[in-house]
């Protein structure tokens, strides 16, 4: 005798639901559009960030030396930047009569309005009467104060009295007073090719050392 296997009966289905309609593959060339969008986007943002807010910049030189070395390139901070005392900044220096621009980086000493004394036999810096920590500079160290003295003071062309033995200046408001962490080797504020340095030219604070990877870091 034959068993018959029960039947389940079918369920209609609910009334109103409506049918999902099969996924449409995308093209090739629609996924392609997508990347290309999505790159131009992430290259416009880039450019946004680096022209408003970074910039990078090589050293070129001496004169930071033994904070900055040659040859390093550096991440700058630029958007909405004030520069203040012990910041490094990186600057245009145009010299018309040579049809030159070059790009400076050195440390502030000071800023608009204060007063820069530097006594040549000691190499001691105040600003506004109060010594300024120069922790980070390389100064030559002849054998004696005498030769300390006349080295030092070779180095000025202007404000320098040479009966006291320092160099004296007020920075303009709106400009700056400039210095290359190696003293003995660097064109900046104490010579008057240079001179104060108008903060419109100032590009940006250098913020961090980006190559070579073994110097990598903030400054």
């Amino acid at each position: 005798m034959n068993e018959e296997m029960p039947v389940t009966p079918e369920t209609p289905d609910a009334p109103g639901t409506p049918e999902v309609p099969p996924k449409k593959r995308r093209t090739v060339g629609a996924m392609l559009f997508d990347y290309v969008e999505m790159f131009a986007w992430s290259v416009f943002a880039v450019l946004l960030i680096f022209t408003f807010g970074f910039r990078l910049c090589q050293v070129d030189g001496q004169s930071m030396e033994n904070s900055l070395h040659n040859g390093e390139r550096l991440l700058l901070f630029s958007a909405g930047y004030t520069p203040r005392q012990d910041d490094i900044v990186v600057f245009h220096l145009t010299e018309p009569e040579k049809n030159l621009e070059k790009t400076l980086v050195k440390r502030v000493i000071a800023t608009g309005g204060q007063t820069v004394e530097i006594n040549t036999l000691t190499g001691k810096i105040t600003v506004d009467g109060i010594e300024y920590a120069d922790e980070h500079s390389v100064l030559k160290n002849p054998s004696t104060d005498i030769e300390i003295g006349r080295y030092y003071a070779s180095l000025f062309s202007y404000g320098y009295d040479w009966e006291t033995g320092i160099f004296r200046a007020t920075v303009p408001d709106g400009y700056l007073f400039v210095m290359g962490d190696n003293r003995n080797g660097s064109s900046d504020s104490r010579d008057p090719s240079l001179g104060v340095v108008d903060v419109r030219c100032v590009i940006g604070q250098a913020v961090m050392v980006l190559f070579p990877f073994s110097d990598f870091g903030s400054l």
